[in-house]
């Protein structure tokens, strides 16, 4: 091979070496306070972004099998950490289903109007220096509205329950109502929650089944007893797949919407009872408390 040949061999393998180092370049997360691009191959490596130094942030497609608890130990994370970022009022996930999962147990705020690191600090009760530390800050940065920052160390309750339907439209509330066949005022204890027969009911919340059966203007009916006085009340199922006795988990399903006892179509009665006392069940659904480990 002559010099001239040698030389182009030379600059090509340069320039195949410049465009390599681009290409890995470009294909790293871009990490800039909270924000992150990235390849698919990365997204999916969960042993690659639990151990990353820096924080991330990526968007995990749910896989058939996956549950929330599934996903939040692949990526070294707490289940609170991944439905406050998200915030999901469930716990269960379909397939296919798109969540944000970050790396690092914590929290997601978006900064609002007026709104300043040590505003944001206090809400969360975590200094501020840590605050600053975790998302890379430099002194004279200014927050604007909807940048996102990390908390470290929070940890999110959500308090005590769930909506036992993942889709639903509530066709009656709870409170005083014209009962629709009895014809006379009563006071509805609970939600009526319109939905497809035979569509899947989810416990709400952890807890043990003390009634499973047939039980007046109910019609089939599942009772969960919960901790810290709390009952809840399945109504009008067509099928229930559990039995008393048995203890259920947030979210695993218990039966099937029907329209058994006093109804009109099919819908799912739902109620949440304090010692024994009907209470709103939009008062314990889904409520963010925020918990610092700090």
């Amino acid at each position: 091979m002559d010099i001239f040949n040698k030389i182009i061999l030379g600059i090509f393998i340069f320039l195949i070496a410049i465009v390599f180092k681009l290409t890995a370049l470009t294909s790293r997360p871009d990490y800039d306070g909270l924000l992150l691009t990235n390849t698919k191959d990365r997204t999916s490596n969960y042993e690659f972004i639990k151990n990353l130094n820096e924080f991330v942030i990526v968007n995990h497609t749910v896989k058939k099998g996956e549950n929330i608890n599934k996903i939040a130990q692949k990526y070294g994370i707490d289940v609170s950490t991944i439905r406050g970022i998200n915030n999901l009022d469930v716990t269960y996930l379909k397939p296919e289903q798109k969540i944000w999962v970050i790396n690092k147990k914590g929290h997601i705020h978006t900064v609002k109007n007026g709104e300043k690191l040590e505003t944001i600090s206090r809400k969360y009760n975590v200094n501020t220096e840590t605050i600053i530390i975790a998302n890379d800050f430099d002194e004279d940065d200014e927050l604007t509205v909807g940048d996102k920052i990390f908390i470290p160390g929070i940890k999110i309750h959500f308090a005590d329950f769930l909506l036992p339907l993942t889709r639903y439209r509530i066709t009656s509330r709870f409170g005083s109502r014209m009962h629709p066949i009895l014809r006379e005022r009563r006071f509805h204890e609970g939600l009526d929650l319109g939905r497809c027969y035979r569509e899947s009911v989810r416990a709400s919340s952890n807890g043990k089944v003390i009634f499973a059966g047939r039980k007046g203007g109910y019609g089939k009916m599942i009772m969960i007893s919960h901790k810290n006085g709390f009952t809840t009340r399945y109504g009008h199922l067509s099928l229930f797949f559990v039995k008393i006795n048995q203890y259920v988990k947030a979210g695993q399903i218990i039966g099937r919407v029907g329209s058994t006892g006093l109804s009109t179509g099919p819908h799912l009665h739902f109620e949440v009872r304090k010692y024994g006392r009907a209470v709103n069940p939009l008062k314990y659904i889904g409520k963010q408390i925020f918990l610092s480990n700090s």
